[in-house]
C-alpha cells in the first residue's frame, strides 16, 4: 500500500461514532471539513432555535418538539450515516478487504454508542454484554432515587462502556493508536459539553420544572403539570402584576422541597389589601384574566382563612394589611387564593429570588399551552 493510501484510510464506524456523538465531527475526522462545519453550526441553530421556542410565549408547542428530534435524533442519523459512506468511500479497496475480513472493532464502539451491550453482544459476549445493558438501568434507576440529573452519569456510564468493547474487542493489537485517542478524547468534550457547560447555559434561559405539586395555584397549574420557566425574560423586562413567577423559597418556609409558583399581583411601591377575596391595589380593584371564563373548583378541606396562628405555623410569619410592598419586590398570591401559602404569610419576595416567568405547560398533552 502506497503512502497515499496509507494516510488517506480512515475509520468509516469510528466517523460514524464520532458524528452520532455530535454531528459533524465525524466528517472532520474523514476530511470532509466544509461539510463538518456546515453540520456543525447546522446544530447549533437548531438548538439555540429550541431554545428560543421553550421560552417563547407562542402557544404552538409542535415546533419544539420538531426542533427537539431533529437536533438529538435526525440529525445524528443522517451525519453519522454520511459520515460512513464518505469515509467508506475515501479508502483504499485494499483497506476496506482488510477492515471487512474480521468484525470490525470500531463497529462494537458504534454500538455501544447507540446502547451500551449491544457491541459486545457483536462479538458475541452474551453474559456481559447483557449485565452492561441492564447496568445502564441501574444507573438511571440510582440517580432517580437521589433526585439528581443522572445524564452525565449516562455519558459516562456509555463512555466506559465504549472504551471497554474496544479493549474486549483486542483494539490494542491495532497498528496505530491514534483513532482510540481520537474517539476518547471527542467522547470527553463531549461528556463536559452536554453535562456542564450546555445544562449551566440552559439555566440562563429555560428551567424544565418537575410535576406542580398542590392545589394553590388552579386553575391555572393544576397538580401534575409539568411547565417551562423563561430564566432570561427579566434580564431584560421588570416583572409586572399578573406574572405568573418561580421564585426561590423564603427562608421563613425554606424547607419547601420544591420551587413555588405564584402569581404577582402588585410590585414595590405599591400597597395591596385582600377585601372579601378581591384584591386592591392602592385603592382599586385589581383583576386578572385568569379570573375570566375559569372552572370553579370545589372547596376541599380547611381555607387559609380558617387557620389560627396556633394551627398553622406558616401564619406566625403572616404580614399585617394593608401591606406596602418594598422597593424592588413582588406580592405574590395564588390563583386558589383560599389555598394558597403566598406573600400574606411570608411578605414580598425580592427581585433576586425571582427564578423566571412561567410561560407554558409541555406536559400532559390535554394541557399544553401558555400559561395566562
Amino acid at each position: 500500500m502506497d503512502k497515499v493510501g496509507v494516510d488517506r484510510n480512515k475509520e468509516p464506524w469510528l466517523a460514524a461514532s464520532l458524528s452520532w456523538l455530535l454531528p459533524g465531527i465525524g466528517h472532520l475526522y474523514s476530511g470532509a471539513y466544509c461539510l463538518g462545519t456546515l453540520l456543525l453550526v447546522l446544530g447549533s441553530l437548531i438548538y439555540i432555535s429550541w431554545i428560543m421556542f421553550l421560552i417563547s410565549t407562542w402557544t404552538i408547542i409542535i415546533p419544539t418538539i420538531i426542533l427537539k428530534l431533529s437536533d438529538f435524533i435526525v440529525l445524528p442519523i443522517y451525519a453519522s450515516w454520511n459520515a460512513f459512506r464518505l469515509t467508506r468511500g475515501h479508502n483504499t479497496e485494499d483497506f476496506e478487504r482488510e477492515r471487512t475480513v474480521t468484525k470490525d472493532p470500531w463497529l462494537a464502539v458504534f454500538l455501544s454508542v447507540l446502547l451500551p451491550g449491544l457491541g459486545h453482544l457483536y462479538f458475541r459476549k452474551w453474559i456481559i454484554g447483557i449485565l452492561l445493558f441492564l447496568g445502564l438501568f441501574i444507573v438511571v434507576y440510582i440517580f432517580h432515587l437521589i433526585n439528581t440529573d443522572f445524564m452525565i452519569a449516562v455519558l459516562i456510564y456509555r463512555a466506559f462502556v465504549s472504551v471497554h468493547a474496544c479493549v474486549t474487542c483486542q483494539l490494542y493489537k491495532i497498528k496505530t493508536k491514534k483513532p482510540f485517542v481520537l474517539f476518547i478524547i471527542v467522547y470527553i468534550s463531549i461528556c463536559f459539553l452536554r453535562g456542564f457547560l450546555l445544562p449551566e447555559l440552559e439555566n440562563r434561559f429555560v428551567h424544565i420544572s418537575g410535576s406542580m405539586s398542590g392545589t394553590s395555584m388552579n386553575p391555572t397549574l393544576v397538580k401534575g403539570d409539568r411547565f417551562i420557566v423563561n430564566s432570561i425574560i427579566y434580564s431584560f423586562n421588570y416583572p409586572k402584576p399578573g406574572d405568573v413567577v418561580g421564585f426561590q423559597p423564603p427562608k421563613k418556609i425554606s424547607d419547601m422541597k420544591y420551587t413555588p409558583i405564584k402569581r404577582i399581583v402588585a410590585i414595590g411601591g405599591e400597597t395591596i389589601e385582600i377585601r372579601g377575596g378581591s384584591v386592591y391595589v392602592d385603592g382599586k380593584e385589581r383583576n386578572f384574566s385568569f379570573q375570566t371564563g375559569r372552572v370553579a373548583y370545589p372547596d376541599s378541606g380547611p381555607s387559609l382563612d380558617s387557620f389560627g396562628k396556633s394551627d398553622n405555623p406558616y401564619l406566625t410569619y403572616c404580614v399585617d394589611e394593608p401591606y406596602h410592598v418594598p422597593e424592588d419586590h413582588f406580592f405574590v398570591l395564588g390563583d386558589n387564593r383560599r389555598y394558597s401559602v403566598d406573600s400574606r404569610c411570608f411578605g414580598a419576595i425580592s427581585r433576586e429570588n425571582i427564578i423566571g416567568k412561567v410561560v407554558k405547560i409541555y406536559w400532559p398533552p390535554r394541557r399544553m399551552g401558555v400559561v395566562r
